[in-house]
């Protein structure tokens, strides 16, 4: 195995630690991660545009000022990639129709890493404005998945998912609004952290649903994934829906065990609807829970059905609010199926809407009551299928049919934190994941129990050969 490999594949706990000591420099670092995106980006696709004289000038600097002891933090010198829809030079969403923009200044999350000292080496590949199935006939190629390059990373951060699970970066930052973190992290095997809502700041990120999008990491690690999200959390004046509360220690939490905790399985949500090759690791998750010490607790739960029929109107709804305009006069740069789910937006009513609103808040209130008094967190899977092969055209609606089971979207519309850790691996030999979330602005019990788990099995440190 090369030594750049290896170099590329070191966590960020353990890289920040080299570079803080100047054991290695961040030049050395970037130049790795450049020289890797050189060789695999044209078998990925996992991203939009590389700011390759940048990152190295920024690597430069970082050097510098960490040998005059001006060190920020763990991400000091770290390469990061962003997805590009953060405003952050060229900004596309993946559309045509964005295909020249160019931000003229950075969102505050990126704003807010890079003062932390981390280093981006570029914009990574979207489905288009985040919610667009791509095909071969994109506008932009679509991403390929690092462990088998015939199907699609997951989306609809698919190009942060890809390049963090391949070596082309240390971390990322994605979005979500229905699972857009989660589901491409166990597509392609990492950990994928939505944080509360109002907990990031989404100001400068373009949106697809008020009420539903968080902003967030993607890393190979519970450890990594908490310490990009202490970089990035905190209060934003800029975003009307962020939250005015403490920032804590996110890795307060790790290295403590799961003895007693108390487990609550949402069967109803998954158990008629997942596929077995998906759901026999996910069991397995669960068995090495309860081994470890841990309450298992069955708790009532929304069906599959009900959770789209919350989830996708008041999505779809918003979403055509923000494009219907555009869609109007720049059409022709729109993918036919991202037009497609605006034109599903418009047929939602007002009852509809109003209703999925009310069932939103019900929901919520279930969840946190049995949060605060049966259990301390909620399990189940990320996803019931495994992610598709490339599609030559349109998939059509097939994101609002039973058979896009993704269970994440509960922990979108009810706002709850939720963290996906890779558990073990498919009989095709794609990635599987699990889901745990907690009480809102709690991230540090759920990142407690990932790393429990992580230090209890070996997946996360399992990497595609490319």
């Amino acid at each position: 195995m090369s030594a750049d490999h290896d170099l590329v594949y070191v966590s960020i706990a353990e890289l920040s630690d080299r570079i803080r000591t100047k054991d290695i420099s961040p030049v050395e670092v970037v130049r790795a991660t450049l020289d890797r995106i050189d060789r695999l980006e044209p078998q990925l696709n996992a991203y939009n545009t590389v700011f390759a004289d940048q990152a190295v000038a920024e690597a430069r600097q970082a050097e510098a000022d960490i040998g005059r002891g001006d060190y920020r933090g763990p991400l000091h010198g770290i390469p990061i990639g962003i997805k590009d829809i953060y405003e952050c030079g060229p900004t596309t969403c993946g559309s045509e129709s964005l295909a020249d923009y160019v931000a003229d200044q950075d969102c505050t999350s990126v704003a807010k890493l890079k003062q932390a000292g981390a280093i981006v080496v570029g914009k990574t590949a979207t489905y288009e404005f985040a919610y667009g199935f791509p095909t071969t006939q994109s506008y932009f190629k679509p991403t390929r998945n690092p462990w088998s390059l015939d199907h699609d990373a997951g989306g609809s951060s698919s190009g942060t998912a890809a390049s963090t699970a391949a070596g082309l970066a240390y971390a990322g930052m994605g979005s979500c609004t229905g699972g857009s973190i989660r589901w491409p992290a166990q597509a392609c095997g990492i950990v994928g952290l939505k944080a509360t809502y109002g907990r990031v700041s989404r100001a400068g990120v373009y949106p697809l649903s008020w009420s539903l999008d968080h902003t967030g990491p993607l890393a190979r690690s519970v450890t990594d994934a908490a310490l990009m999200l202490q970089a990035c959390a905190g209060y934003d004046p800029l975003d009307p829906a962020s939250a005015k509360v403490p920032v804590p220690d996110f890795t307060a939490k790790l290295g403590q065990d799961v003895t007693g905790l108390r487990i609550g399985l949402l069967r109803s949500l998954y158990e008629d609807s997942c596929d077995p090759k998906l759901l026999g690791p996910y069991n397995a998750a669960v068995q090495k829970f309860a081994d470890l010490g841990a309450q298992l607790v069955d708790l009532p739960s929304i069906s599959l059905t009900q959770m789209q029929a919350i989830e996708w109107p008041g999505l779809f709804a918003d979403c055509a609010t923000i494009h219907v305009n555009n869609v109007r006069h720049a059409g022709d740069k729109y993918n036919p199926h991202a037009k497609l789910y605006v034109a599903y937006g418009l047929l939602v009513s007002g009852a509809q809407y109003l209703m999925g609103a009310q069932a939103r808040a019900q929901v919520r209130d279930d969840l946190i009551s049995a949060l605060e008094t049966e259990v301390d967190v909620l399990m189940l899977p990320t996803s019931g299928f495994q992610v598709n092969t490339i599609q030559d055209s349109s998939p059509g609606p097939s994101i609002v049919s039973r058979s896009f089971s993704v269970y994440t979207p509960i922990f979108n519309f009810t706002g709850l934190p939720a963290l996906q850790v890779p558990c073990g691996f498919d009989t095709d030999g794609l990635p599987v994941g699990f889901q745990i979330a907690g009480l809102p602005f709690d991230e540090a019990t759920i990142c407690q129990v990932g790393h429990a788990y992580e230090q209890a099995t070996d997946w996360h440190t399992r990497h595609p050969e490319l």
